[in-house]
């Protein structure tokens, strides 16, 4: 993290542009993170450090183990009582969920009244994690399937424009082409894994992370890697 940005490891990320921008997003809207804060789909919890000062204490949960979870299940149905969370962060967790509308449904349960969702999924983004990658959604989507379950959209944002879209693009083959160099050469994890391979990579992602835009702008609406909202459950 810098300077309250959660950036993208890069030690373990080759494309950290995606990353960049939705860290930057979660940064500026830190006002939405209030009480207990539930980390749905947290994986190896790449936010943590981001909103452990923002929170006043929080659940982390997923299917599968991970170092410091709390809880392992399904997101849906969630094993908590309704209106528990203040704060629910969901990020790219739809997309690996068969039923998105039941986890949706299930967030919006275990929301206090006032308690706000913010939550990313996948657009124009390439396949991962598969075979559990079901489905894409634009930003209309997104903010149907929230408004669907009672809960009112604040914001929407998206994770960059087409300009990021092709770069992602751009590096996520570059990368492959090191992969098939290395493993042609005999050398497959140590060249990946080579510093000198990893700074030619990040190094200008590094200069341009911090002026992207997460504007939904009339390009962006049309593509994105993604988008990003905060909604919240009525009073």
């Amino acid at each position: 993290m810098v300077n309250g940005v959660p950036y993208s490891n890069r030690d373990t990320t080759l494309s950290l542009l995606p990353g960049a921008v939705v860290g930057r997003w979660l940064a500026d809207n830190a006002g939405a993170v209030s009480g207990l804060l539930l980390d749905l789909g947290a994986g190896n919890q790449p936010f943590k450090e981001w909103y452990l000062s923002l929170a006043d204490k929080c659940v982390s949960v997923d299917v599968a183990p991970a170092p410091g979870l709390d809880v392992l299940s399904m997101a849906a149905p969630l094993p908590f009582e309704s209106a528990t969370f203040d704060t629910v962060l969901c990020t790219s967790v739809l997309e690996h969920v068969h039923d998105a509308e039941a986890a949706v449904s299930e967030i919006a349960r275990v929301l206090k009244p006032g308690g706000r969702i913010i939550i990313t999924v996948p657009f124009l983004y390439p396949t991962h994690e598969a075979p559990y990658d079901f489905w894409r959604t634009t930003h209309l989507g997104l903010r149907s399937v929230l408004t669907r379950h009672g809960l009112e959209v604040e914001t929407v944002a998206a994770q960059g424009g087409p300009g990021l879209l092709v770069a992602h693009y751009m590096i996520a083959g570059f990368a492959q082409l090191v992969m098939l160099l290395g493993k042609r050469l005999g050398r497959f994890e140590s060249l990946v894994d080579n510093r000198a391979v990893r700074a030619v990579i990040a190094g200008p992602q590094d200069l341009v992370r911090t002026r992207l835009s997460y504007r939904l702008t009339r390009l962006s609406r049309a593509a994105s890697l993604g988008y990003m909202a905060i909604a919240s459950k009525p009073m």
